[in-house]
């Protein structure tokens, strides 16, 4: 759909460069599409399916799970700590590709109530993801946005420390609320259960030893490049691409397996947003935006940060977060220049909003449609009956937390 929309723009805007109007060629369209942020997408999807294929999250799993022993409650909270931890390198649809079915399998063997996990780890990929560029394809447009204006003062390590202690707050918020509000479902195991399934050991879980060390440097480069790179101007899509494709090489027997894993729909669908937006820039609509939400921020500091809350949150659960952020990251750029928090804002805005309703960002989704390939389907309502009030709670402390942070910075 994505895709057919990008072309009638692009015939559009040749049409009325042949009529003598304002308009582009479609080769200048191309152009404008973010591209860095598609390779980067693609290259971690190809790096998580490698170390899928190694059994590196089957072994990470019972790993976690192992120590938990017959204590539901205790595995819930080990298995969202462990979402919020990944989250911040991986992107929140490779983080639910990761987790999804482990925590299916795991819940199963174990005979509990998969759907309170899945809910969780979908919402806590989301606000997790917010301190880091890279743990988020929102994050990464928002930020390659700002890089383009040259605006300095906003990088890795600015939303790193502004934004990991509110994400901390949310976490053990989120965690209090949760295991009060799915109380009932994580009943304990009975003991017998707990003995046969974890009578196997995490080793038995590796199906290639020489994939899953490969994987593991592939993830520590991943994330030293990604926390210090980011200062030298080193961007996360080069060092994904080098990554990815030297993982590639050196597994090149099962390449053409390893590729028909990357979820295409997803990739083509950003690409046709991407080349949309890209329309409305050319014949200035996103500019116009610019102006009147520049008009509304100057003025007032604290209206400022509740719009840029509120508005983008809100649409982000009605849209999808990342057309959002698309369309509103042409403005968070412009506005970096007054203070580097309103970057900030937006990425916490559109990544909060992601949850607000399950369409609005891919890691919802996900974690309905593999319930529904179980079965045993998350509902809309039972989605939105547990992350539409923790949203709002989320909005509501960000804005204050980010209000603080615009009059110390």
């Amino acid at each position: 759909m994505s895709m057919t929309g990008m072309g009638f723009a692009g015939l559009a805007l040749w049409g009325s460069l042949a009529l003598g109007g304002f308009g582009a060629s479609f080769t200048d369209l191309v152009h404008s599409i973010e591209w860095s942020t598609i390779l980067f997408l693609i290259s971690m999807m190809a790096i998580v399916s490698v170390a899928g294929h190694s059994g590196m999250f089957q072994y990470i799993a019972l790993t976690l799970a192992k120590p938990t022993g017959s204590s539901t409650s205790k595995l819930f909270t080990v298995f969202i700590v462990f979402v919020f931890i990944i989250s911040i390198v991986f992107d929140t649809t490779s983080t639910m590709l990761i987790m999804g079915p482990l925590t299916i399998e795991v819940c199963k063997a174990l005979e509990i109530d998969f759907k309170p996990f899945l809910i969780s780890e979908a919402i806590t990929s989301n606000f997790a993801s917010i301190p880091s560029i890279v743990g988020a394809v929102p994050n990464l447009v928002i930020a390659d946005r700002v890089y383009q204006t040259g605006v300095t003062g906003f990088n890795a390590g600015f939303l790193f420390l502004l934004m990991m202690p509110l994400s901390v707050i949310l976490l053990m918020v989120s965690l209090f609320i949760l295991q009060r509000v799915f109380k009932k479902q994580l009943c304990d195991t009975s003991e017998e259960i707990v003995e046969e399934v974890f009578v196997v050991t995490p080793q038995h879980m590796i199906r290639s030893r020489s994939d899953f060390y490969l994987s593991l440097i592939a993830i520590a480069i991943l994330t030293l490049a990604f926390t210090f790179g980011q200062g030298s101007g080193l961007e996360p899509a080069l060092v994904a691409i080098i990554v990815a494709f030297m993982v590639l090489l050196t597994t090149r027997g099962r390449v053409e397996d390893i590729l028909s894993e990357i979820n295409w729909n997803t990739v083509f669908f950003l690409i046709g947003i991407f080349g949309l937006v890209a329309a409305l820039d050319i014949v200035g609509f996103i500019d116009d935006i610019g102006v009147a939400v520049g008009a509304i921020v100057e003025s007032n500091l604290g209206g400022a940060v509740a719009f840029l809350v509120w508005v983008p949150a809100l649409l982000s659960a009605v849209i999808d977060n990342i057309p959002v952020s698309i369309v509103l990251s042409p403005i968070a750029a412009n506005l970096a220049a007054l203070t580097p928090v309103f970057p900030a804002i937006l990425v916490f805005a559109v990544n909060i909003g992601g949850y607000f309703l399950p369409i609005g960002a891919p890691a919802n989704i996900i974690a309905m449609a593999m319930s529904e390939n179980e079965h045993d389907p998350i509902s809309f309502k039972a989605f939105a009956k547990i992350a539409t009030p923790l949203a709002l709670l989320h909005l509501l402390i960000g804005t204050g937390w980010l209000f603080l942070m615009s009059l110390i910075v």
